[in-house]
């Protein structure tokens, strides 16, 4: 997620005003033009009656349209008393609906919230909306360390039956793309902490790490035979992220059943491109969007810049030639 960080400018101003006793019959009232005779308001140099003054020429808060007497705040040319201002104009945390003063965090779902929060609230790891009753109603902890959020909890992937669907779906759009020669059915467990992902792989701890292949197979001579694969992918990602990276490593099962070897720096890059894909076809969805922004902004030397090496290649030639020069990689 990326947080947009802004200082909320506003003026302060003083009103001074003088009230004086008229000692000159020639004095006359700035706003009326007649003659004053007795007390009367001075202000920037300008005489006026004091029932002139009050009515027309005192300033009065836009909010309450109550006058406005010493210090007060002004913004897009209106002017407010302090509290006013504090209470009716200034925007309210999401989170806490408390007047935001000075710097806040702008979310990409348009949420804003008090620095503060961010440290004592969770984010869910699907759409990075920090989780409270009032901004995602709530959301839940996954074994202590991760957490979704109640909007996307009704999207989260756990029904075996519809793992396999979502499989087959993406087996049957690869191939479209070229990507031929995967297995019918796949063994696709989830798992739900990261530190038994890390475990299973033996990839040093990193908190992008959603998704796993275990290839085992053995060999009669020169043939390769009881290939075996199976994929780990964390458990209760939304289903847009989760078709991500499921196609991910379908594509690492892709370069393992054809036996193809990438440079070590562009195999992650390449299996990303499974993750565009899916992404690119969920476009109009904002995790999507974000999910895409993340992968091209990453400085992670396979997942980021060796996708962008490869997603350069794929626009260059295109998924045909793209498979076709591969192993010139």
């Amino acid at each position: 997620m990326i947080n947009d960080k802004r200082n909320f400018a506003f003026a302060i101003f003083l009103i001074t005003v003088f009230f004086n006793i008229a000692s000159s019959k020639n004095l006359k009232c700035k706003f009326c033009k007649n003659e004053i005779n007795g007390r009367y308001i001075t202000q920037e140099k300008n005489a006026y009656h004091e029932k002139c003054y009050k009515d027309h020429i005192q300033l009065k808060c836009d909010h309450c349209k109550n006058i406005i007497n010493g210090i007060y705040n002004l913004k897009d040319e209106k002017s407010y008393h302090q509290q006013c201002f504090i209470n009716f104009v200034l925007d309210k945390c999401d989170v806490c609906y408390q007047p935001i003063e000075g710097e806040y965090i702008k979310d990409p779902w348009g949420n804003i919230y008090h620095n503060n929060h961010r440290s004592k609230m969770p984010s869910c790891e699907s759409c990075n909306r920090l989780i409270s009753k009032n901004t995602t109603d709530g959301g839940y902890r996954i074994n202590g360390n991760r957490s979704v959020c109640n909007i996307c909890r009704k999207n989260v992937i756990h029904d075996k039956n519809e793992i396999k669907n979502i499989y087959a779906d993406l087996r049957n759009e690869l191939k479209i793309l070229g990507i031929i020669n995967l297995p019918k059915t796949m063994s696709i467990k989830l798992i739900d902490t990261k530190e038994e992902l890390y475990r299973i792989s033996k990839i040093p701890s990193s908190n992008g790490l959603q998704g796993y292949t275990k290839y085992n197979y053995q060999t009669f001579g020169r043939e390769k035979i009881n290939e075996n694969f199976t994929i780990f992918i964390l458990s209760n990602l939304h289903e847009i992220n989760f078709r991500a990276v499921l196609a991910h490593e379908m594509l690492h099962v892709y370069l393992f059943k054809n036996d193809i070897s990438l440079r070590e720096s562009l195999v992650e890059g390449f299996c990303n491109l499974g993750s565009k894909y899916v992404y690119d076809s969920n476009i109009e969805n904002k995790i999507s969007e974000l999910k895409l922004k993340s992968m091209y902004k990453s400085n992670h030397p396979e997942y980021g810049k060796g996708f962008r090496i490869m997603d350069s290649e794929l626009e260059r030639y295109g998924w045909s030639k793209l498979l076709k020069k591969l192993e010139s990689y």
